[in-house]
């Protein structure tokens, strides 16, 4: 299969399969005599695996170590439940971590509102006058 077929398959573009071949997630493929990429059916299942690490929030480095469990022969699950646990511990923390910056930002919206109703209003985000928020928080 050549290149645009494969990335309209996955739906992947050309460039992201080449960055794949680039970065050693994807084997590189043969060659046609007119010098075309062809890729195995073994390919296009490489690269929806990478496509749905990607999707679970693993970056390229975290891909290509499961990438090496996925082509052990023995294909534990251990280590991959340990490294979804890490991510999933991860995601959770990103989560609290929004919660808090939103938590803030209403704050700063509502000092900012509550200054609008005076008469000489000045920003107090521009001002940098003192809000509801400790410096260490970021």
């Amino acid at each position: 299969m050549h290149i645009g077929r494969v990335a309209k398959k996955i739906g992947l573009t050309p460039d992201a399969i080449r960055f794949y071949e680039r970065n050693s997630l994807l084997p590189r493929p043969s060659r046609s005599a007119g010098g075309f990429r062809q890729y195995a059916d073994a390919d296009v299942e490489t690269l929806r695996f990478i496509r749905q690490a990607q999707h679970l929030g693993f970056s390229l480095k975290e891909i290509r170590e499961l990438a090496a469990l996925r082509s052990s022969r023995l294909q534990p699950c251990a280590p991959v439940c340990l490294r979804l646990e890490k991510k999933l511990s991860q995601v959770r923390q990103k989560l609290s971590d929004l919660q808090a910056l939103q938590s803030e930002l209403q704050a700063a919206l509502r000092i900012c509102k509550k200054e609008l109703r005076r008469k000489e209003a000045h920003c107090p985000l521009l001002t940098g006058a003192k809000q509801n928020r400790s410096a260490s928080a970021t």
